[in-house]
């Protein structure tokens, strides 16, 4: 039987949007469920990704709670088979995009079962969304290094190993029985980007369903009842060799300071925590000419969420992360949090989570 992908018996988490052809999505995270009476699944998926080790999408794919399988997929390939040959009964299918927007958006068509659908798994109540970069999405969790020295060259981004299953987020929302989102961009911060380009910052990009598409996101759909927001940390690593070396302490303010009234217009309940790390806390100095200069993103968060307590919101929060020891815990690619240092974080932002916020 064909199920076509809007059918209401196809769940999904995370943000994803109603094309023509299907139902397109690139955060990753983005998780899809179905329950079918039967033996065998296959999907029919279009997907724009390009290739290569940074171009190509992973999914994991899991049968009746049994260990993911990870799958590629490609943009010359239209039809999966996800399971086949399984005993005559009732099962349940779960697909989990790995990769992240950059590496390509999805589009699925429909599931085409061999046997009867059924009304899809229940949902958890609570529902976490996590704002961030590529440290939320899980950037090359699934290798990790000891570097050798602090001039060691960490091996470059390949979209296989990006796992968000093994990010702090995954991590922390699976340790409170929470349902997660992602809303996640690598390079992307809050007033500007690694690459000191201004356009896609989170901001923008949260009001989006898909980043790359300019359909706006329908935020009465799934309301979280907790925002994490760990973003700031481009803001403070970009601008090397340039002028703009340290962050613009009044340019972050403004920008950070605005998309928390508008998270807190859009999600009025909401608890809102405000977090950075683990790749830095936000310090960053310049010396010239013997003068030396300094910004600290971390400390202007801490002063935002001061200033909204002072005028009243009482559910928004600092969480303070500690910075990552690579030499201990390894790093992953590109100097990205390792695995071990995801669960570190994990591990705080939920006792932080449970004994501060109370959702």
């Amino acid at each position: 039987m064909n199920l076509p992908a809007a059918d209401a018996r196809v769940q999904y988490i995370g943000r994803t949007w109603r094309s023509g052809t299907g139902v397109t999505f690139s955060h990753p995270g983005v998780t899809i469920r179905a329950r079918f009476w039967g033996d065998a699944v296959r999907m029919r998926l279009d997907d724009a990704g390009q290739g290569g080790e940074v171009g190509t999408n992973y999914f994991d794919v899991a049968i009746d709670g049994a260990p993911p399988q990870r799958l590629a997929v490609r943009s010359s390939q239209s039809t999966y088979p996800l399971a086949s040959g399984l005993p005559v009964g009732l099962h349940t299918v779960e697909l989990i995009k790995r990769t992240e927007s950059s590496v390509g958006s999805s589009t699925l068509v429909a599931l085409e079962i061999h046997g009867e659908p059924r009304e899809p798994p229940g949902r958890s109540k609570l529902r976490m969304e996590f704002v961030g970069d590529s440290i939320t999405c899980g950037y090359g969790t699934d290798v990790a290094f000891i570097p050798e020295s602090k001039s060691w060259r960490a091996p470059t981004f390949t979209s296989k190993h990006e796992n968000p299953r093994r990010s702090y987020a995954w991590l922390t929302a699976m340790h409170l029985g929470a349902e997660p989102t992602f809303v996640c961009y690598s390079g992307h911060g809050v007033y500007r980007n690694l690459d000191l380009s201004t356009s896609g910052l989170l901001p923008a990009l949260y009001e989006r369903a898909v980043p790359d598409l300019p359909a706006s996101w329908d935020f009465s759909r799934d309301p979280p009842a907790v925002i994490v927001i760990n973003a700031g940390t481009n803001d403070v690593l970009a601008g090397s060799g340039t002028d703009a070396f340290l962050p613009d302490e009044a340019a972050f303010k403004a920008a950070y300071r605005a998309f928390l009234e508008r998270l807190r217009a859009l999600h009025p309940e909401a608890h809102i925590v405000c977090t950075l790390g683990s790749m830095t806390d936000g310090y960053k100095q310049a010396s010239r000419e013997g003068v030396v200069t300094s910004a600290h993103v971390g400390e202007w968060i801490t002063e935002l969420v001061a200033e909204r307590q002072h005028r009243g919101d009482a559910r928004v929060y600092r969480h303070v992360m500690a910075v990552q020891v690579p030499g201990v815990d390894g790093v992953g690619e590109d100097w990205h949090p390792s695995a071990a240092t995801h669960r570190k974080m994990a591990e705080a932002l939920s006792r932080f989570i449970q004994d501060v916020v109370r959702p």
